[in-house]
């Protein structure tokens, strides 16, 4: 026999396998160029905002990030990249305990962003269903690298 069979039980001819073979590596391969264009595609230092982790011991739960500058945000758990400087960033969060009012369930924070720095916002859960934001900043990594030099020792 000069083919091989598929899942449909259909045979295939060598010359269509080696279509489907190539086929398969140029898409392997687009996508691996275009992860390493993503990493590289930042000419400026960036920061990001993001959902932190929830922590019972500390009761701090994921808020959803609604707002970044009035504008709606595509995910709401990362947000795009940001330039550095100040944005007001809207966060919601509900328990599942109680109906809240509006004004109990959203919060806008305003963050001074550093270049290179992700904020991982959470809401910190003070008495009842009352919550605060709570921001914790921490260094991105691949940023500093590409933009930020050593001081000479």
């Amino acid at each position: 026999m000069s083919g091989s069979a598929d899942h449909s039980g259909l045979r295939h001819t060598y010359r269509e396998n080696a279509m489907r073979m190539r086929l398969l590596l140029a898409v392997a391969a687009a996508s691996c160029a275009a992860s390493a264009t993503a990493a590289t595609q930042f000419k400026e230092p960036w920061a990001i905002v993001e959902g932190g982790d929830e922590s019972k011991v500390r009761k701090e739960f994921r808020p959803a990030i609604t707002q970044i500058d009035g504008h709606s945000t595509r995910n709401t758990v990362r947000s795009d990249p940001l330039p550095p400087g100040k944005h007001v960033v809207t966060i919601r969060f509900e328990t599942g305990r109680v109906a809240q009012a509006p004004s109990e369930v959203t919060r806008e924070v305003e963050i001074e962003a550093e270049a290179c720095t992700r904020y991982r916002i959470v809401a910190a859960r003070t008495t009842g269903t009352n919550w605060e934001p709570k921001v914790y900043p921490e260094p991105i990594g691949e940023c500093k690298k590409k933009f930020q030099q050593k001081a000479p020792s």
